[in-house]
C-alpha cells in the first residue's frame, strides 16, 4: 500500500509516525488526466474551420433578385380567401358548394401566377379536415403530375 511517512527529529520527545494513504489521491489524478485527455481530443474534433468570404465585385450585389409571385389560401372559421397580392382578394365564404368555388379561383390566379406554389396558411382554430380539402382541391385545380394533363403543371403545397 502506498504511503507517506513523517518521522520527528532526533529530540528527546516521543516519535510521531504518521501514515498518509496516498491510493485516493493517485485514483483522483489518473481520473483527472484520462478526463483530460478525453477533453482535448473531443475539442479537436469538434473545432469548425470557417474560411472568411474573399471580396466579390460590387456589381454582382447591385442586382435586386426578381420578385416571386405567392399565391396564398387563407383559411379562417368563415371564410377562404385566395390573394396574390393584398389587392386582388378573392373571399369565399365557407358552406355548401365552397371547394368548388375555391377551385374556380385557383384555376383563375394559376394563370397569372409564375411559379408552382401555393401557400395555405390556416387559422389554429380550423379544423384539420378542412385543411385536407383544401389542400385536395389545390392539387385538383392544378393538377399533380406533368405527364397525366398536357395544360397542368405540378404543384408545391407549403404550409405557413
Amino acid at each position: 500500500m502506498a504511503g507517506v511517512s513523517t518521522e520527528s527529529g532526533s529530540s528527546g520527545r516521543k516519535s510521531v509516525d504518521q501514515n498518509i494513504n496516498m491510493v485516493p489521491f493517485i485514483d483522483l489524478l489518473v481520473s483527472l488526466i484520462a478526463f483530460l485527455l478525453m477533453t482535448a481530443v473531443w475539442v479537436t474534433t469538434g473545432a469548425v474551420t470557417a474560411k472568411l468570404p474573399e471580396n466579390a465585385p460590387s456589381e454582382a450585389i447591385t442586382t435586386p433578385p426578381a420578385p416571386v409571385d405567392q399565391l396564398r389560401v387563407e383559411l379562417t372559421r368563415g371564410a377562404i380567401r385566395v390573394a396574390i397580392t393584398a389587392a386582388d382578394v378573392v373571399t369565399i365564404e365557407r358552406g355548401p358548394g365552397e371547394l368548388d368555388r375555391l377551385r374556380d379561383a385557383l384555376r383563375q390566379k394559376r394563370r397569372v401566377v409564375s411559379n408552382n406554389e401555393v401557400w395555405v396558411q390556416p387559422e389554429s382554430a380550423v379544423n384539420f379536415n378542412d385543411i385536407a380539402r383544401v389542400m385536395d382541391a389545390v392539387y385538383e385545380a392544378w393538377g399533380t403530375t406533368a405527364g397525366t394533363h398536357p395544360d397542368r403543371l405540378p404543384v408545391t403545397v407549403r404550409m405557413l
